[in-house]
Order: structure tokens, then sequence, then C-alpha cells
């Protein structure tokens, strides 16, 4: 079954098919205004812009439009405004402490031909690369202090790192991007490859968990306010009790990429029945449409959002981001 992704002012649901988005635009419970994706979509639209649901819609229901009715173009300009707003200068104080950590430009290829890529950062402090996050995880190799290395995500105050062959994580303090030796032009264009986390957002959320159930369901899109396409991304599930204290928690890696300036919903690809091995495979909406492309009946193990089993009744959840990678011009770390 096709289904349409629905945001009535803030609250985002799923219907089963337009008929049943029709009806629910006869009764008044979705608007003019009200934004609508239809199935393997990537973009938003207002409902009025659909020509079977304008024919219904009721005059009567408050039509709550911005200035420019252009689906989500609009809303994803603003995003993409705060996004930059929110670029903070820390950074840039942070890369200037460092200055008597950096060797001379003599003892090292910088920008340039024969220098450093956009993609990559110099290690400012001999320290070990580390399997995960986390300064008590085992060693994967050395890290040489003026030695390069290819950037591959951000996890919070950590860098995943390709170094030597060896990829592992070192933390942000450690090594300097090499766009601290460009213009500040420059930084403000690559500023994304370093800090992906700051442009990529968990927006129109939803959380609904069924009578007599276990099992909740979390939907939301991922917001990509940046020029440079994301992927890799990983996310928290929390599950937490009534007074805030997190009671279980699950990673989970997200496949697919999310272009630029856009925003994909996501949703999770069920194993196929044969498949007596096979996992739940958490993507975004647009890489479940080329599966779909290949595989037709696909569409019956699709399901909006990602389930989450709960331990105990009166809990709360929440799903973050934790890792991303923003993707680097032609040239860069792959």
């Amino acid at each position: 079954m096709s289904r349409w992704m629905v945001n009535v002012r803030g609250q985002q649901f799923s219907t089963g098919s337009l008929e049943e988005l029709k009806q629910l635009a006869k009764k008044g419970e979705v608007g003019a205004g009200d934004i609508v994706q239809p199935p393997g979509a990537a973009d938003w639209l207002y409902a009025m812009e659909v020509p079977e649901l304008k024919k219904v819609l009721r005059s009567d229901v408050d039509l709550d439009l911005p200035a420019e009715s252009q689906g989500m173009s609009t809303t994803t300009k603003t995003v993409v405004a705060v996004a930059m707003g929110l670029v903070s200068i820390g950074m840039w104080v942070y890369a200037l402490q460092l200055r008597s950590t950096v060797p001379d430009q003599s003892e090292i290829n910088l920008i340039g031909e024969k220098g450093m890529k956009f993609s990559e950062v110099l290690v400012t402090n001999s320290v070990p690369l580390r399997s995960s996050a986390s300064v008590s995880a085992p060693e994967v190799g050395p890290m040489e202090k003026n030695g390069k290395c290819d950037l591959l995500a951000k996890r919070d105050r950590w860098y995943k790192l390709r170094c030597d062959g060896k990829e592992g994580y070192a933390q942000v303090d450690n090594v300097v991007p090499a766009y601290f030796f460009a213009d500040n032009k420059v930084k403000e264009d690559y500023d994304p490859l370093y800090n992906p986390d700051r442009y990529v957002t968990i927006a129109n959320s939803a959380w609904r968990q069924p009578l007599d159930s276990k099992v909740s369901n979390f939907s939301f899109m991922i917001q990509n306010g940046s020029k440079f396409p994301m992927t890799d991304l990983r996310l928290k599930a929390s599950v937490k009790d009534k007074n805030g204290g997190e009671v279980q928690s699950i990673e989970i890696p997200v496949e697919g990429t999310i272009p630029p300036q856009e925003g994909v919903m996501v949703g999770t690809l069920k194993p196929a029945k044969n498949d007596k091995e096979g996992k739940p495979r958490v993507m975004s909406n647009n890489t479940y449409t080329e599966i779909l492309k290949e595989d037709p009946k696909a569409v019956d193990r699709w399901i909006d959002g990602v389930d989450v089993d709960l331990t105990a009744d009166d809990l709360e959840a929440s799903v973050e981001i934790v890792e991303v990678r923003a993707i680097p011009p032609e040239g860069g770390a792959k």
C-alpha cells in the first residue's frame, strides 16, 4: 500500500491512500496550509497544490500559508538560514588557540595542488586512533604529529578518521581541519565538512504507541541545511521514564543520503519472510524508492518511521543524530 505523509500544524502521520487523505480534507482535519508528501516523493507540497485535494478542501479551515507558497522550498530556505546563523565562532577561537601546535608552512604542504585537501585534517598531537568515540576504547593505531588523515564523520567532540589506511576516532582538539589554513570564504564554504552535525536536524517528528502494544513508532524527517550531501547517519533512540531517566537506548544506522538543502523521511524495510536471518533496515525514503524500482513487492515490507520496543508503561522516547558525514566534493575523502 502506498502511503502519504501528512503534517498538520506540526503533527505528522501517514495515510494509507489518497482517498483516505481526501476524506480527512473533507472533514476539515487537513487544511489548505498543511503539507503532504506523495508516496515515493522527496518533496513536500501544500495540500492546496495537490489537484485531487484542492477540490475537496474546506474553505472554513484556516489557510495558514507563508508569503510564498512553494512547498517545502520556503521551509528549507528558512532552515538553511537558521543553520548558518547558528554556526558558532567558537571553532575559529579554538583554531586560533591551536596555532602554537601547528607546524610552520615550510614544514608541510598546506592548501594547494600538492597540499592538503579540504576533506583532510592535520594531526597536531601524537595520540592513539581509537576504535570508538571514547578515551577508554581500544587503540587502532597511532596518529603521528604533522600527519594527514581523511575525515570520515563527526560524532559529538570526536572525528572519525582514516589515517594510514586505518579507521578510528580521535578527539577534535587533536587535529586541525585543512580549512584552518584557508581564507574566511573557504572556511564558511567548507564548515559543513567538519561540523556536519550543525547542519543536519530531525524535524516533523511524531511519536505513536498503539494500544495494547509495547512497540512504539517514531516517525520523523532528516533535514539537511548544507550544500553538501549527508550520509552515514547513526541515530540514538532513547527510552526514558517519567522522571527523564534513560532506561534503554539503541543506536541505529540509517542507510542512504540526504541531498543538499533537502529533507527526507526515514522508514524501516523489514526483511522478507523467507529471509530467516535478515534484520530490519532503517533508511531514507529516497533509498527505499530506489529499492522499490527493483523490487516492487518491497512495499509490503515498508513501514514509516522506526519501531522501538518499550519495556515498561509510562515511558517516553526520543531520537537524536549522534554521527553523520558530509560527502566532500570530487577529489575529497571517500
